[in-house]
């Protein structure tokens, strides 16, 4: 993503229509370099009106499909310059998989993103410096979900998912530290703290039979989280989950998505570049 806006600013400010057509397809060819997939695509849209001689954009938007990443590929940096601003900021990624986790669509408005304009000007390089708060959305089908819980959960050995009328039906079997059975759920899911999808209010079988309160509170702390955004997809807080929906296959979370500060793991030592530090300085 912060190919996104990597080399279509530096000089886009004092040029014409053509030059920006042709910023934006350098631009989508640079995110299209740092991402996985045969098949990937990746396009760039601006506009920019004379505002843009004073770091002032209307809008940027980023389409992206059919690729993999291991992570977040934009941060902001706080202590750079906040003079230029990009007004708004969609994003609108499609059948690509994060980690181990393949993600039907995400989707992000964000307002009031500003980035340092005299690097920008001078150096041709794209800094966020801060980004505001907007609406995002996050779509997973059942299918997508059972691979992640089969390469997550060492204990699961098989399992099948199916996602209806807001509820999640999980079956499978697993090998656990004092059985080994075949099991169903039957669970709402919520979205503990904002970042954890989490199996609530189930109903478990073990071999086709009710079981103990102690059996399930094995099961459930073996699957909970099921996904967690920070620690599973290293999002860095970028989304906060206020509600989740459960129909016809599909997981929809939705919630305030952010740009998130650069952390502080991912600051190079001086004289080098860590992958995330060179996207953006790209």
């Amino acid at each position: 993503m912060t190919l996104l806006l990597l080399g279509l600013f530096g000089g886009l400010f004092h040029l014409g229509g053509s030059q920006v057509r042709s910023f934006e397809r350098a631009a989508a060819v640079d995110i299209a370099s740092k991402l996985q997939g045969d098949t990937k695509q990746v396009t760039v849209r601006a506009d920019v009106g004379p505002e843009g001689l004073f770091g002032d954009i209307h809008s940027v938007r980023i389409d992206a499909a059919h690729f993999s990443t291991d992570g977040l590929p934009l941060y902001t940096e706080s202590k750079r310059s906040h003079r230029g601003i990009v007004r708004s900021l969609h994003i609108d990624l499609e059948d690509f998989t994060l980690r181990d986790l393949r993600i039907t669509r995400l989707s992000a408005d964000i307002s009031d993103c500003r980035f340092d304009f005299p690097l920008a000007v001078n150096h041709r390089q794209m800094r966020l410096s801060r980004s505001g708060t907007g609406l995002g959305e996050v779509v997973i089908g059942e299918k997508d979900l059972e691979r992640f819980i089969l390469a997550k959960f060492q204990e699961i050995k098989r399992v099948t998912v199916k996602i209806d009328r807001d509820k999640v039906f999980v079956e499978g079997h697993g090998e656990f530290l004092v059985v080994s059975t075949d099991f169903s759920v039957v669970s709402k899911l919520e979205a503990e703290g904002g970042d954890k999808l989490t199996l609530t209010n189930a109903r478990i079988l073990f071999d086709g039979h009710p079981v103990d309160e102690t059996s399930q509170k094995l099961l459930l702390e073996t699957l909970n989280p099921v996904v967690d955004l920070n620690k599973d997809l290293s999002l860095y807080g970028a989304i906060y989950v206020t509600k989740i929906t459960l129909r016809d296959g599909q997981l929809i979370a939705t919630g305030p998505i952010t740009i998130p500060e650069l952390p502080k793991e991912k600051v190079a030592p001086t004289g080098t570049k860590l992958r995330s530090e060179a996207l953006l300085q790209q």
